[in-house]
């Protein structure tokens, strides 16, 4: 388990946060106080255990006239609109490119096996419909569909909708315009980092 280290009013501070779907959680500790703060909440956002750690340590430190719940819940129904515009824009861009078969690339140039060291193999395939398929063969949720957003772009939807986190999948080409790896990305700024989106760098092996 890492930690992150940091100073805080002169004091050595050690936290950790932590999650599964619908759970957030953070550990705060400053030894020099005998202070060790944990909040476990129900919900995805970190927000909450933000916003009572920071009140907890505003007692400690002697700090007044903070409205740490306000804060926090500002902040996050401001990151929540931007993501919403993020989202829409994309939206109506792949609803733009619905059908123009001008835009959207041959399939049979991205279909096949791709693999990144860590995470495993993914296949991607053509369906009856004719649309592209993202199947991880290490990771079952990370499985959906695929829609052109553009260029060399494309828009997977996990079959899971409750995982929050569907992703840009920018494919690179060889000389020939064939697809020979691809890189992933979140959609939305609030997609859960310990998805490691930014750490995969996929090759294709078949």
């Amino acid at each position: 388990m890492g930690w992150f280290l940091s100073d805080v009013n002169g004091y050595f501070q050690a936290t950790h946060t932590g999650g599964l779907l619908g759970i957030v959680s953070q550990v705060t500790l400053i030894p020099e106080m005998n202070l060790g703060i944990i909040v476990l909440t129900n919900q995805q956002s970190g927000a909450a255990f933000r916003a009572i750690t920071n009140s907890i340590k505003d007692g400690y430190f002697g700090i007044n006239g903070k409205n740490r719940v306000k804060d926090y819940n500002d902040a996050r129904l401001k990151a929540e609109k931007r993501a919403d515009s993020i989202t829409s824009e994309v939206e109506k861009a792949i609803s733009g490119n619905e059908g123009n078969k001008a835009l959207e690339p041959k399939p049979k140039n991205y279909t096949g096996t791709y693999k990144d060291a860590w995470f495993g193999k993914v296949e991607i395939e053509k369906q009856k419909d004719g649309k592209l398929s993202f199947e991880s063969k290490k990771s079952s949720d990370l499985t959906g569909k695929m829609q052109f957003y553009k260029g060399t772009i494309y828009v997977v939807r996990w079959n899971d909708a409750s995982l929050k986190a569907d992703a840009f999948v920018n494919f690179t080409l060889d000389i020939e315009g064939r697809a020979n790896g691809f890189t992933i990305k979140p959609i939305s700024p609030l997609t859960d980092f310990s998805y490691d989106f930014q750490d995969l760098d996929f090759k294709r092996v078949e």
